[in-house]
């Protein structure tokens, strides 16, 4: 079928231009008839930019055996089924973890945690469940072998709909929590910190590895960092929104100071102070764990490596210099003395040498 007429949206993009044979009396008739305007001032003719008003020419145009050729505009997708109860309830769910100012990485594991817990008792909703089927639902993802860490995570994930969402009373769920075990913390030693580091050619590769050693920066607060972060006047590096959305002002080591001008200088970034191939946008998180993968095995460590064992490093390495944990909690941005107290099991400095080394052997 030969295409006869044709739509283009106008610059005001609530009509259409419509061209044809103007001189087949029959089309322009029928054109006319389906509604299809002329305008002297477009100097041509008009059709509203709206679905009720397309579809009339359309059927004009299969009736003469004749194509119409229909630009794809917004206006007329065909309009989305409603949201059906379970879609309205996870819509809302986020809406209030958003509202909440959580970060994006709650979000998600939140949203895909409640997401599983509502599929799981289609076609009921979550206020027609009683607490023993909330019970029998963790029973069965315990018995299906899912971890301690996730376990807990379903469990906030539930609570937060029944007592933020749906404002019921915090004792509504008394779900019992597994106990979280006590591991310590995965540290290098300075030897293989400095090969990681010497291994490590790319510029911005290096700055962002010398970073979360030297400073103690979680992965996600290297990733965020802008220019403007850095105060060479004082020389201080500021760490906008950690963890917790807590704000600490780091000193920065002048050695930094002149590798990360070297990396802006090289580089140029427009937002953020470490960019991925895009503009603007933050390096990707993925990319730079595997730069830490890369440069560990390039060091010769065959034992799993990751960016956030290089804060446990500094954390450590801080503390067998003889640092005093308060300025230690202070810099890592740690709200309780408890949580950098963990780092006293793996200092090396804080423990008593063995009597074996006094025997002699």
């Amino acid at each position: 079928m030969k295409a006869a007429v044709s739509l283009r949206l106008t610059a005001a993009r609530t009509d259409f231009q419509v061209f044809f044979p103007y001189s087949d009396t029959a089309v322009r008739t029928a054109l006319l008839r389906a509604g299809v305007r002329y305008e002297a001032a477009a100097r041509g003719y008009l059709l509203p930019a709206t679905p009720a008003a397309v579809a009339p020419v359309q059927a004009a145009c299969a009736a003469l055996g004749i194509a119409v050729q229909v630009p794809i505009v917004p206006a007329l997708a065909a309009p989305l089924p409603p949201p059906t109860p379970h879609e309205a309830l996870l819509a809302r769910y986020c809406q209030f973890i958003a509202l909440k100012r959580y970060s994006p990485h709650t979000l998600k594991s939140y949203r895909a945690a409640f997401e599983k817990f509502v599929a799981h008792h289609a076609p009921r909703l979550p206020l027609e469940l009683s607490k023993p089927d909330v019970l029998d639902y963790l029973a069965g993802c315990v018995g299906a072998g899912i971890s301690e860490t996730y376990q807990n995570q379903l469990i906030n994930a539930i609570k937060f709909y029944y007592e933020q969402v749906e404002g019921q009373p915090r004792q509504y769920y008394a779900i019992p929590r597994p106990k979280r075990p006590l591991t310590n913390p995965k540290v290098l030693a300075a030897e293989e910190v400095k090969a990681i580091l010497q291994g490590t050619d790319n510029l911005k590769h290096r700055a962002m590895l010398m970073l979360a050693y030297g400073l103690g920066l979680r992965l996600g607060e290297v990733l965020a960092l802008t220019p403007p972060d850095i105060d060479s006047q004082r020389m201080a590096l500021y760490v906008r929104g950690g963890k917790g959305k807590k704000d600490r002002d780091l000193p920065l080591p002048e050695t930094l100071l002149h590798l990360l001008r070297e990396q802006f200088r090289q580089f140029r970034p427009l937002t953020f102070l470490f960019e991925g191939q895009q503009p603007g946008e933050p390096y990707s998180a993925r990319s730079l764990q595997q730069v830490v993968k890369q440069a560990a095995l390039r060091a010769g460590i065959r034992r799993p490596v990751t960016l956030h064992m290089f804060r446990h490093s500094y954390a450590t390495h801080l503390l067998e210099a003889g640092t005093d944990i308060r300025i230690i909690q202070d810099l890592l941005g740690h709200s309780s003395i408890k949580t950098t107290e963990i780092y006293t099991h793996v200092a090396q400095r804080t423990r008593p040498a063995s009597p074996l080394d006094s025997l002699g052997l």
